[in-house]
């Protein structure tokens, strides 16, 4: 079947491209469809498309439906160069022109309704519904909209309320594992000036995959979205927008299956799990809950006809709460649970010139304030700790080259009960190794509810001057340069607990005989704190746009992005890891043709970065750090287009070359540990393609066709891409291919893959109502989106896979 569908697409292309030929011969009829003029506010003020000398991918609500992209993830397989693993709500990962956001401050920077909502990155996967449009802007543009758009930004620009009239509207959608959706809005008028628009979405959906242990299937997710928002306009100069959005999620948990331990007899990402939840994870079952509340005021005020002024206030209050099993089998080794809370406040003044003539110009100031506060709990019973750690343990206390097997015969030939079954898994030594040996044939039996906490703040305090001008040097010719200044004041503390230990060790655990297992000893009832203010710092962006037509416009970029100073726990101090830049250079060109019935945006980049970050998961200290990986290149081909093949027929389509490794050397010639290896979660080739079918049924209505169709090239889950680096002696590093702990390779790499899906509808000749039916994954590909995670740093690394094949059907209404 699979194949008959590629043929059929391949077909179609084929009509298609000989419809579009055709339309160069003959100009359409005056009264043929045209494709939409779109407008985004990229560059702080409102513009088509055509006028933006930057690569920006645009797409209104109405597309999102018709793509079913109602999550960033699915959005993401339509917008080149974008990669979203969206695996947790708590986790999601956004990956642009192969460079990943996922730890720390962003380098992509997320957006909504022009304010930064990128840090914390918990609270950056947003329930996309009511919107009036996503921009996704490529390239470092730091001017635009901050120090978070290292490598780009992606902006959700919801719908306001409108003075036009009283409207609204209902979608209900049903489908396979329990999905069901509810999401509406109305805009109500109530007064020549003032307007209020309310939306809601609930969707529910249980778990696909099974999980055989304590805790409902995972990959499950209810999400309750409540939106208001108000327009006030008291005269034609001025406008005030109010939002508020509240979100409430509850998850019931990330995949985290094991690459290593079997469930029901082998080791099956596509198959059931066996994750287990216990009483020191708070939450009664795996997953995550979360609630987001955020208020945003925009006021507009035009001092005369050149100037404007605005004022862009917000302020976020965000919790957390997430419990997850790192080492994917039903028995206590690695659980972990963490609580995160953090309120941010924003406040930007902008001023806007535009007199009608060759200038343009904003100018403006920004202060962002974040304070958090993360509680990270690991709670482990001690007899599979040991197990886990026999290797470390037996190299620590036994001559070289002596296994894990014979150190346990060893162990119990000198009368430790069970001994022979150190390293085990199904049958673990219940006693400690450490204690028998140093307590002279001691029996201390193990702990099964060792506890530890963390406790971390974290504050930072941005200050931020920009200016942007445009200059009109011929009719056809501007030019555009933006500066911005930013300042930051940082802040954080650490404090662990050992909440629960070992009864017979008098405060120690007995696996390593020391009060923590893994987080760090440092900061046991120690607090470690520190503060920095940072040096300010400048990035810019110079463009040059050439007008060849009215319907063509081409462009030139340069532009530094910058990824700020962070502070990054080291035992009992923290480390100033510096700043990571990327200098980019772009080409690139929009242009309309046939009569406004093709469209497309096209660039070629290249980009250096310098002190790339790197963050990940330190086992030793239990928490998440960041360090400096050294320089790296980017370079690559992006494509976004759409045709008019007929009156009834729109093809779209995208496509991406993406291709961004890390260097073989830092700036002063030392080899670097990622040298050559390829960024996580960065295809190569990826592309999309998307035909939008109308079949007209008279005085009834109109029937609707949406197939589409991604494909992603190969990639590495993870920027080792699958080895362990040992320091060879002379300034290099030796690669060594990770491994479980029975000596069986890990494969950090997903093949290359496409899924399929298939949107049929009906729309009323009224376009009052309408009905749908929808399959995702029609073919049921088996894809993965993540090989490693917490477990990985353990060295029992974990999968999740993609979604599975699901139908579903909705009605719509409109009034």
């Amino acid at each position: 079947m699979k194949r008959y569908y590629l043929s059929a697409t391949a077909i179609a292309a084929i009509g298609i491209s000989s419809q579009i030929s055709a339309l160069a011969q003959s100009a359409p009829q005056d009264d043929s469809r045209r494709l939409e003029v779109v407008t985004v506010t990229t560059q702080k003020q409102e513009q088509s498309l055509i006028d933006v000398p930057i690569n920006v991918s645009v797409t209104s609500q109405d597309l999102i439906d018709k793509l079913a992209a109602d999550d960033l993830e699915d959005l993401g397989n339509f917008i080149p160069g974008l990669s979203v693993q969206a695996q947790s709500l708590n986790a999601p990962s956004y990956s642009l022109r192969g460079v990943v956001s996922d730890g720390g401050t962003p380098r992509v920077a997320m957006f909504q309704n022009g304010v930064a909502i990128g840090n914390p990155g918990f609270a950056t996967n947003l329930a996309i519904y009511d919107m009036e449009r996503v921009e996704v802007v490529k390239g470092p543009q730091a001017t635009l909209f901050g120090q978070g758009a290292l490598v780009g930004g992606i902006n959700f620009i919801q719908n306001h309320a409108s003075l036009n009239g009283n409207s609204g509207s209902l979608t209900l959608e049903g489908g396979d594992y329990s999905f069901l959706r509810a999401e509406g809005h109305y805009n109500y008028v109530l007064s020549d000036t003032l307007a209020v628009r309310v939306a809601g979405q609930v969707k529910n959906m249980d778990g696909y995959v099974p999980n055989t242990a304590n805790s409902p299937d995972l990959m499950g997710q209810d999400t309750t979205a409540l939106r208001t928002a108000v327009r006030w306009a008291p005269t034609p100069k001025l406008t005030a927008d109010l939002y508020v959005n509240y979100q409430e999620d509850d998850s019931t948990g990330t995949q985290f299956t094991s690459g290593f331990f079997p469930v029901n007899g082998k080791v099956d990402p596509y198959g059931a799990t066996a994750m287990n939840v216990n009483d020191d994870q708070v939450r009664g079952k795996l997953g995550n809950d979360r609630e987001l509340f955020y208020v945003t005021a925009n006021v507009e005020y035009d001092l005369n006809d050149a100037w404007s002024l605005t004022s862009l206030t917000d302020y976020r209050n965000l919790f957390s709460n997430e419990a997850w099993d790192s080492d994917g089998i039903a028995i206590n080794l690695l659980q972990f649970y963490q609580a995160r809370q953090a309120n941010t406040f924003s406040q930007e003044l902008r001023l806007n010139y535009d007199a009608g003539g060759k200038l343009t110009a904003f100018f403006g100031g920004n202060y962002f304030t974040i304070n958090g506060k993360d509680i990270l709990r690991f709670s482990t019973d001690e007899a599979y700790a040991q197990s886990l750690f026999a290797p470390n343990l037996v190299s620590a206390v036994a001559p070289e080259g002596t296994s894990v097997d014979q150190f346990g015969a060893y162990l119990a030939s000198q009368g430790l009960p069970g001994g022979q079954n150190l390293g085990s898994f199904d049958t673990p030594l219940q006693y400690s190794m450490l204690a028998f040996l140093m307590g002279g044939g001691s029996l201390v039996p193990l702990y099964g509810e060792h506890l530890e906490e963390q406790v971390a703040t974290y504050g930072r305090d941005t200050y931020d001057l920009f200016g942007d001008v445009t200059y009109a040097l011929t009719d056809r010719l501007e030019v555009t340069a933006g500066l911005r200044y930013t300042k930051e004041e940082l802040s954080a503390s650490t404090i662990a607990h050992v909440l629960k230990s070992n009864p017979y060790l008098a405060g120690r655990n007995g696996v390593t005989m020391a009060p923590t297992l893994v987080l760090s000893a440092a900061t046991l009832d120690n607090l470690a704190s520190a503060s920095e203010d940072t040096d300010g710092a400048f990035t810019w962006r110079l463009n040059a746009a050439y007008r060849v037509s009215d319907n063509i416009n081409t462009w030139v970029a340069y532009g530094r992005g910058r990824r700020p100073e962070v502070l990054s726990a080291s035992g009992a101090n923290y480390d100033v890891i510096d700043a990571e830049t990327l200098d980019n250079v772009e080409v690139g060109m929009f242009g309309r043709f046939f009569d406004e019935r093709l469209q497309m945006t096209s660039s070629i980049y290249y980009g250096q970065y310098k002190d790339f970050q790197t963050t990940k998961f330190d086992p030793i200290q239990g928490i998440f750090i960041t360090e400096n990986s050294g320089n790296a290149t980017q370079y690559g081909f992006e494509f976004d287009g759409q045709a008019l093949v007929s009156e009834n027929v729109r093809l779209l389509a995208t496509y991406a070359y993406t291709h961004s490794q890390y260097d073989d050397e830092d700036d002063d010639g030392n080899p670097l540990q990622f040298a050559g290896n390829s960024f996580r979660i960065s295809p190569e080739h990826s592309f999309s393609l998307a035909a939008d079918i109308t079949i007209p049924a008279g005085e009834y209505g109109q029937f609707s066709i949406v197939p589409t169709y991604i494909w992603k090239d190969d990639h590495f889950f993870e920027d080792d891409n699958g080895y362990d680096y040992v320091a060879d002696g002379n300034g290099g590093f030796t690669r060594v291919r990770e491994t479980y702990p029975d000596g069986t390779p890990v494969d950090e790499f997903q093949d290359a893959y496409g899924i399929a899906n298939l949107r049929i509808g009906f729309d009323s000749a009224s376009e009052r109502w309408g009905a749908y039916v929808l399959g995702e994954n029609i073919f049921d590909e088996e894809y993965l989106i993540d090989v490693g995670n917490t477990g990985g740093a353990f060295g029992l690394h974990t999968i999740i896979r993609g979604k599975p094949q699901m139908l579903k059907a909705g009605v719509y209404f409109k009034f």
